[in-house]
């Protein structure tokens, strides 16, 4: 959550319009949750607090309880989700939203409402005067995937929360495995809490034991597997997750991410930056970086060019049935080579 909205609201200064958009919808949630907590102690017993979803009706509606003065109460809070019509994304339609009487009420809004627009994607069109009028208006906040030391340090207050204690390498670990999802790290921290106890420390044998391994994991075992010149594991690993039924060609699309990463990695490192700084200009945790130039010390900068040009291709054989996607994801692996001089 953002700290300095944290602290306006805990302070008393609370704006009458608020816009929320990006595609971390889980920060977003937890952010308006949070909101009506401190701005609506009593709850909804007065029926002060409405919630719409503007996919389904209008946000001429919106306004219209925005200036409704509270029922008992010294305030009424408006939430109004999916503001699709605020943005270039495409949605299912059906809804003849008024922009104007949005654009009228935020000349003038009614003190006693707090009215909160979410739009949960990052294609704001600023061209419509309604879009600007709110950038300008509102208290406007772009909520991005968090990434690097933000990651780490959103993790490290969540299991604060939850009255564990976890290790620097165990975060670095829980990250490799899930990702930058928060609503699925926030699942897996609550669980590792729970099998910690209150107290407790959360080790790397919980993590490995109870997170459940992801397709980026294996796909990065796999060319580990390469790199060590351990063929017959890594067609090992390839055939297991044929097995789970996952997608060849978004194996292939993984396996493209990773060679472009050592490749990055291997380029950058050769100029002089460090992998803290390498993790700060790709704008990824330092950790993943860490990995990728293990794993790219095996290869030759040539040897990785070529085969990133090699996945690429196959990517594109495939999608234009040149060759068939099991075949030609096991002809990239057969010749993925490490240099023999580094």
């Amino acid at each position: 959550m953002d700290r300095e909205l944290l602290q306006e609201i805990k302070k008393g200064i609370v704006h009458p319009v608020y816009f929320f958009y990006g595609t971390e919808t889980f920060l977003i949630e937890e952010t308006v949750e949070w909101m009506e907590k401190q701005l609506m102690p009593d709850g909804d017993g007065l029926g002060n607090i409405v919630k719409l979803d503007l996919e389904e009706v209008p946000v001429q509606t919106l306004v219209q309880e925005a200036e409704t003065l509270p029922f008992f109460g010294d305030r009424r809070l408006i939430v109004g989700k999916n503001a699709y019509f605020l943005t270039t994304q495409k949605t299912r339609g059906g809804v003849d939203h008024n922009p104007e009487a949005l654009l009228s009420y935020l000349q003038q809004p009614l003190t006693s409402s707090v009215v909160v627009l979410i739009a949960p994607t990052d294609k704001l069109d600023k061209r419509k005067k309604v879009t600007k009028a709110l950038e300008k208006q509102a208290r406007t906040m772009n909520f991005e995937p968090l990434n690097g030391p933000m990651l780490v340090d959103w993790l490290k207050k969540r299991f604060k929360q939850l009255n564990v204690n976890i290790e620097k390498q165990t975060l670095r670990e829980l990250v490799l495995l899930v990702g930058n999802d928060l609503r699925l790290l926030h699942q897996e921290c609550v669980k590792l809490a729970i099998y910690a106890g209150q107290g407790g420390t959360v080790t790397s044998q919980m993590v490995a034991e109870l997170v459940p391994r992801t397709l980026e994991q294996d796909v990065f075992k796999l060319i580990d597997r390469i790199a060590q010149r351990k063929l017959d594991e890594a067609f090992s690993i390839w055939y297991d997750l044929l097995d789970q039924r996952e997608e060849p060609i978004r194996i292939l699309a993984l396996i493209i991410r990773q060679f472009r990463l050592m490749l990055q990695v291997k380029v950058l490192s050769q100029q002089g930056m460090s992998e803290k700084e390498i993790g700060s200009f790709l704008k990824i945790h330092p950790y993943p970086v860490k990995l990728a130039y293990k794993q790219g010390a095996s290869f030759s900068e040539k040897i990785l060019r070529s085969l990133l040009a090699k996945a690429i291709a196959t990517e594109q054989d495939i999608k234009s049935g040149k060759i068939d996607k099991v075949l030609g994801v096991e002809r990239l692996l057969i010749q993925v080579h490490p240099a023999d001089g580094k």
